[in-house]
C-alpha cells in the first residue's frame, strides 16, 4: 500500500493431512485464543487459549541452496498447471477470461487486514520498515532513539515480537460478516517481504517465525465457514526489486541488513531471474494452498516483467477453471489489460461511472496509515458509508482495510465503524447488493472535483442523491445522502416517461401527496402535479410506501413522511425504491 510520499490446486486435504507427500510431517497450528471486546454483541464464542501443535521439521529453507530449489520446484508446478490450459500465458488468450464475475459485481463490499511484524513499533504508518532506513526521515531518528542505530536492531528483530498472541479468527469472521462484506482476507505479504501463510519457498513466513501459526490459513477457514469469498493482497512486486525497491534506503545506509540469508530473501537482495521466479513462487503457493477467490496487487506490477504477469494469471485461471470458479485480479497503473483484470483505485474513485466493474481501496483510519499504529484517527461511520454508495453508484465495489494491533485485537474505534456500516446493510443493502449502475450515477450539489487515486474527498449532505438499479432493471434505487426532511423532496436527476400513465399513490399507502387531488378517470390533477394508476410505487427502505407525484418538469416528487428521529431508517443516508416506472436521467443528472 502506498503511502503519501515515503520520503514526505488448493489441496481440498491441506488441514486434514500432517505430513507432505514424502512423509516429512508438517507443522500445524490452530486457531487461537485471545477475545475482542465485541465477540458477545456478534453472538460469537472465542476458542479459550492459543493452541500450538507438537513442534515438528519445518519445511521452510535452511540455506540458500534450499531456497532456491523450494523456488524452482513451485515454479515448475506452476508451468504444469499452465500447460494443461484453458488459458494460455499470452494476452490474445487470457483476454477470453472472465475478469469481471458476477459475484464480484453483486457483492460490492469487502474487507482487508495491513497486519505484520510492521504493527511492532506502532509508529507512524506500515512504511516503518522502510524510512527506519532513511537518514532523512523522522522515522529513522524515532527508530535510533527507542531501539538504537538501523543495523543494529534491523526490521527482521522485530518479527519475534510479532506474536498475535490474542488473535481469533473466527472472531474477525464475525465481525466482518457482521459489517456486510460479502469477501475478506489478509495482506498476506506487504512491501517488508514478510509472509502471513505456512510457506515452503520463504523462511520468512508466520508458521517459522513470529506467531509460528498460518495466519491465512486459520482466517481462510473462519472466514469460508461464513459464506464469505477469500481475499488475498499481494504487495510484493516493489519488494522483489531489490536495491530499486522497497528497501532502497536500506542498502544505501545500512548494506550489511540486506546481506546473508535469510536476510537477503526479506529484502529482496536476489539476482534478477530469482527475484522474479519468487514473486511468482509465492503467489502460486498461495493460489495453490488457499485458493483466494480475488487477487489484489499494489503497485510495483510495472517492475514485474510481462512474461510472469502472463504466467501467473494463466496458472490462477487455470486453476480457478479445474475448480469451477471465477476470480478477480486487480491491477493498478494499467499493469495488466483490462480484458484479464480489474481497475483499482487507492484511496480514490473516478468522477464518472465506469463502463467496466472496478475497484476502490480505502481505509476506516483516517490519518496513521493503513496498519495499526499508536494515537491513529478515523474517518466517520458516515464517511465511509457515503464513499460505498458513491463508489457502487459507478459501477464500483470496495475493499476497505482495518488495522489490527500486533497481538491480534481490532480497536474499538475500527469495531465501532465496521458495525455501523453492518448495521445500514442491513436495512439499505437492497440498494447495494446485486444492484448495477443506473443510466446516471447521481444529483446534487457535491461531486469530485477530479477523479482518480489520492483524491481529495468531499463531504455530501442531504441534497446529494446516488443512483443504483436492480439487476433486473425493474427498481432504480435513489440513495439520499443524509435524511432529506419532512415533505417534498424532488428527485431533479431524472424525468418520469408519459407521467400521464405511471406515477400515483397506491390506495392505502398514506393519501395524496401535497398539492395534489384523488385521480379520476385520465384527470391528473391540478397543474404542476400529475397522479395515475397505481402501478407504480416509491418506497423508504426500512419504513414502507410514500406518497408521491410527479413535477411539471416530469421529475418524481416524494412526500417524505414526518418521522421521529429513532423511527428514521438512518440520518446517514436513506434510499427510496422506485418501482413501475420508466425513468431517464434529466440535464440536472450526473453521469
Amino acid at each position: 500500500m502506498t503511502h503519501e510520499d515515503q520520503s514526505a490446486d488448493r489441496d481440498d486435504g491441506r488441514g486434514a493431512s500432517s505430513e507432505y507427500e514424502d512423509g516429512t510431517p508438517r507443522r500445524r497450528f490452530l486457531a487461537t485464543g485471545g477475545t475482542l471486546a465485541i465477540a458477545a454483541a456478534l453472538g460469537t464464542e472465542s476458542t479459550t487459549a492459543r493452541t500450538t501443535s507438537e513442534t515438528t521439521a519445518t519445511r521452510a529453507p535452511e540455506t540458500m541452496d534450499q531456497f532456491e530449489d523450494a523456488v524452482e520446484e513451485t515454479v515448475a508446478r506452476a508451468r504444469a498447471v499452465v500447460d494443461d490450459g484453458p488459458f494460455d500465458p499470452e494476452w490474445e488468450s487470457l483476454a477470453d477470461v472472465t475478469q469481471v464475475p458476477e459475484w464480484f459485481r453483486d457483492d460490492k463490499f469487502g474487507i482487508f487486514c495491513h497486519w505484520g511484524p510492521y504493527s511492532v513499533p506502532a509508529y507512524a504508518h506500515e512504511w516503518y520498515p522502510r524510512q527506519m532506513y532513511n537518514t532523512d526521515n523522522e522515522i529513522n531518528d524515532y527508530h535510533r532513539e527507542t531501539y538504537g542505530k538501523p543495523d543494529e536492531h534491523p526490521y527482521q528483530e522485530f518479527v519475534p515480537e510479532f506474536t498475535a498472541e490474542a488473535f481469533d479468527a473466527n472472531e474477525w469472521a464475525a465481525l466482518f460478516e457482521r459489517a456486510g462484506a460479502r469477501y475478506a482476507g489478509p495482506v498476506v505479504e506487504h512491501h517488508d517481504g514478510w509472509s502471513l501463510w505456512d510457506s515452503d519457498v520463504t523462511p520468512w513466513n508466520a508458521a517459522d517465525t513470529g506467531p509460528e501459526r498460518d495466519l491465512a490459513g486459520e482466517l481462510e477457514s473462519a472466514i469460508r465457514k461464513r459464506e464469505m469469498r477469500f481475499v488475498t493482497t499481494f504487495h510484493h512486486s516493489y519488494n522483489l526489486i531489490g536495491e530499486d525497491g522497497y528497501f532502497s534506503f536500506a542498502y544505501e545506509n545500512y548494506p550489511s541488513v540486506t546481506e546473508g540469508y535469510p536476510d537477503r530473501v526479506l529484502y529482496g537482495n536476489l539476482p534478477e531471474t530469482l527475484q522474479f521466479d519468487t514473486w511468482l513462487a509465492k503467489l502460486v503457493e498461495v493460489v495453490g494452498e488457499y485458493d483466494p477467490d480475488f487477487v489484489w496487487f499494489d503497485w510495483g506490477l510495472p517492475d514485474v516483467p510481462e512474461e510472469y504477469q502472463r504466467r501467473f494469471l494463466a496458472y490462477y485461471h487455470n486453476a480457478a477453471a479445474k475448480r469451477g470458479k471465477e476470480v478477480v485480479t486487480t491491477n493498478k497503473e494499467d499493469a495488466l489489460p483490462l480484458e484479464s483484470s480489474v481497475a483499482d483505485f487507492e484511496l480514490g474513485r473516478p468522477r464518472h461511472t465506469q463502463e467496466q466493474a472496478w475497484n476502490a481501496e480505502f481505509k476506516v483510519a483516517d490519518e496513521g496509515g493503513w496498519g495499526y499504529v499508536e494515537d491513529r484517527t478515523f474517518h466517520s461511520p458516515t464517511r465511509l458509508i457515503h464513499v460505498l454508495i458513491d463508489v457502487v453508484s459507478k459501477n464500483g465495489q470496495l475493499l476497505l482495510s482495518v488495522g489490527p494491533r500486533v497481538d491480534g485485537t481490532i480497536e474499538r474505534e475500527e469495531r465501532e465503524r465496521l458495525l455501523a456500516i453492518g448495521d445500514w446493510l442491513d436495512v439499505h443493502g437492497e440498494a447495494i447488493y446485486e444492484t448495477r449502475p443506473w443510466d446516471a450515477f447521481g444529483e446534487g450539489p457535491t461531486r469530485l472535483e477530479e477523479g482518480g487515486e489520492f483524491i481529495e474527498d468531499v463531504e455530501y449532505g442531504p441534497a446529494d442523491v446516488r443512483y443504483t438499479r436492480s439487476k433486473d432493471g425493474s427498481t432504480v434505487y435513489a440513495i439520499v445522502m443524509g435524511w432529506p426532511g419532512t415533505g417534498e423532496f424532488v428527485l431533479e436527476g431524472m424525468t418520469v416517461d408519459h407521467p400521464s400513465a405511471a406515477p400515483g399513490t397506491p390506495p392505502g399507502h398514506g393519501g395524496s401527496p401535497p398539492g395534489c387531488t384523488e385521480p379520476s378517470g385520465r384527470d391528473q390533477g391540478p397543474p404542476g402535479k400529475r397522479r395515475g394508476t397505481a402501478s407504480s410505487s416509491i418506497r423508504l427502505l426500512g419504513h414502507g410506501p410514500v406518497p408521491f407525484a410527479v413535477s411539471a418538469d416530469g421529475c418524481p416528487v416524494i412526500d417524505v413522511p414526518d418521522l421521529a428521529e429513532s423511527a428514521r431508517p438512518s440520518d446517514v443516508a436513506v434510499a427510496f425504491a422506485l418501482e413501475g416506472f420508466d425513468l431517464e436521467p434529466s440535464e440536472n443528472a450526473h453521469r
